[in-house]
């Protein structure tokens, strides 16, 4: 949330930084253009959010076309003449209808909408863009965790072999320190690796109790808010992990 809102007044600030440069040419002073677009800034924010918050994903997403159309049109030509009314105020307040003050094409009413409109479509295009983004993310997120739901060994190197676990048989891991103890019904078997890296690689099935302990919940036996039975084993729930593990572990045991 922090993060977002600080990329957002970063995003207006530059906006604001170019729009004064911009109409600086159009100016007698910097200072003159900063006021300028700093009265034009409530028009451009409140036409961009519009746009791209309320138009295009109510009507122009949905396939309303005819409404989007209907609605651009009137958000264009209030936008427009709150613009120009900036424009007016400007030239008689700011300049005091001074000409040598601001070159009256600079502020014209073509000017204005321009730049106002290349903000509005600039910032749909990046919104877009990340849209795009995030889309392609969950969908190789989701790909990531079919992959891994259909898993169904592991494959982990000790004692110079590589060895294939069934996940069937994989009861629980244990950390230990660099190493894991790997614990099925009938053997165990360190190997050199991270919990966490193996909880990455497992199903979802597979749950982290504990910084230590990594257990398949589907080999629970029975369980309470501090610890869970397993192979004949009592295993602690560490606070860190108690409220998913024992959510997970309670719909487990309602689905049964």
């Amino acid at each position: 949330m922090k993060k977002s809102l600080l990329i957002q007044v970063f995003y207006w600030s530059s906006v604001l930084l170019v729009f004064t440069l911009i109409f600086g040419f159009s100016w007698q002073s910097s200072l003159l253009a900063f006021y300028f677009s700093a009265l034009l800034f409530p028009i451009l924010i409140i036409t961009t959010y519009f746009f791209n918050s309320f138009l295009v994903p109510k009507y122009l997403l949905t396939g309303r076309y005819k409404k989007f159309a209907l609605y651009f049109f009137y958000m264009l030509v209030v936008s427009l003449y709150c613009e120009m009314l900036v424009s007016l105020f400007s030239f008689v307040i700011i300049a005091g209808m001074d000409k040598a003050v601001v070159n009256l094409e600079g502020i014209s009413i073509f000017t204005l909408g321009i730049s106002l409109y290349l903000v509005v479509f600039l910032t749909a295009f990046i919104r877009l863009v990340i849209r795009f983004q995030k889309k392609e993310e969950l969908v190789a997120s989701l790909e990531s965790d079919k992959a891994k739901n259909q898993q169904e060994n592991l494959l982990v190197r000790a004692q110079r072999k590589n060895h294939l676990i069934p996940l069937d048989e994989l009861f629980y891991i244990e950390s230990l320190n660099d190493y894991v103890k790997i614990v099925t019904a009938d053997s165990e078997l360190i190997t050199r690796e991270k919990i966490t890296s193996l909880n990455n690689k497992l199903p979802d099935r597979f749950i982290r109790i504990h910084r230590s302990f990594l257990v398949n919940s589907e080999k629970v036996t029975s369980f309470t808010a501090t610890e869970i039975s397993i192979l004949n084993t009592t295993l602690p729930i560490s606070r860190t992990y108690k409220k998913q593990a024992v959510q997970i572990l309670e719909s487990l045991q309602s689905n049964s």
